[in-house]
């Protein structure tokens, strides 16, 4: 990595990886109570849960008590400094978390276990650790520049297919307002390319599921940074690519995204554009 402080990388990933799994006992315990009457519905694709913020609050709090010189960027209560400030910051171990607290709400909501919490840290700008606890799969992904990705201390690596033909490919919508838009791209792109096309409803996971080799790509449009960021390191150090639609490297900011296990790469990027 070109982040060398070993000490305090190997300090804030042990945090991470207790802080991960302790807020996932929180949420299969919130999951377990079951109906959630505090759900509110603000798009066919998206629910806003009082889980959310608890977790969200929560997570803050930890994080502030251990690490209060630390900045924090979360779905649910934001920054005190916009994204673009962030990004500019190169200070000598500037450390920032960025978090979703439910990754999947919807999914939470409808009793389908596949929601996550991720985690990523990223140190003088560039991600270090990244940890996504999905509860009720009982897995928790964790990825460290340089030193690869696990689940479940596993080592993980991408898959090795080669054709698009031949590939499982995941998306999402994303931050597209217009859901028409979203759908009719992915469709034209890669519905017929593709050996099968699925969506999961946690960016997160689908990320996770390319880094693990059970799908070969994830693509998904103007996706939040703070859905992405612990999922986007996780598929590099498994041995995959991740790049926007134009081929740029990924930055903290809403982006089209395209995460692979890098020999479908150029394919997919290709597909986009036709």
């Amino acid at each position: 990595m070109s982040y060398n402080n070993e000490q305090l990388v190997q300090e804030v990933l042990t945090f991470a990886k207790k802080l991960a799994h302790d807020a996932g006992v929180l949420l299969a315990d919130a999951y377990a109570a079951q109906p959630v009457a505090s759900a509110v519905r603000t798009s066919p694709k998206e629910m806003k849960l009082a889980e959310d913020k608890t977790i969200d609050k929560w997570l803050v709090q930890k994080i502030q008590e251990q690490y209060p010189d630390h900045d924090i960027l979360t779905e649910e209560s934001g920054s005190v400094d916009s994204i673009h400030e962030l990004n500019r910051r190169k200070d000598n171990q500037h450390v920032l978390w960025v978090i979703d607290p439910i990754d999947g709400s919807v999914n939470f909501s409808n009793n389908n276990p596949f929601f996550a919490i991720s985690l990523a840290i990223m140190i003088d700008g560039e991600l270090i650790i990244g940890a996504i606890e999905a509860p009720l799969l009982q897995e928790q992904y964790v990825a460290v520049r340089g030193q690869g990705a696990t689940v479940n201390e596993q080592p993980l690596h991408v898959s090795k297919i080669k054709e698009l033909q031949d590939a499982y490919l995941v998306s999402c919508d994303g931050g597209v307002t217009d859901r028409t838009v979203a759908f009719s791209t992915m469709i034209r792109a890669y519905y017929d390319q593709v050996k099968d096309y699925r969506k999961l409803g946690s960016a997160a996971l689908e990320c996770a599921w390319v880094a693990t080799g059970r799908a070969d790509a994830y693509v998904t449009m103007a996706i939040d940074s703070w859905d992405v960021a612990a999922g986007i390191l996780l598929v590099q150090e498994a041995g995959g690519k991740v790049t926007t639609f134009d081929g740029s490297d990924w930055e903290l900011k809403q982006s089209d995204v395209i995460c692979s296990n890098g020999l479908l790469h150029e394919q997919l990027t290709d597909r986009i554009w036709t």
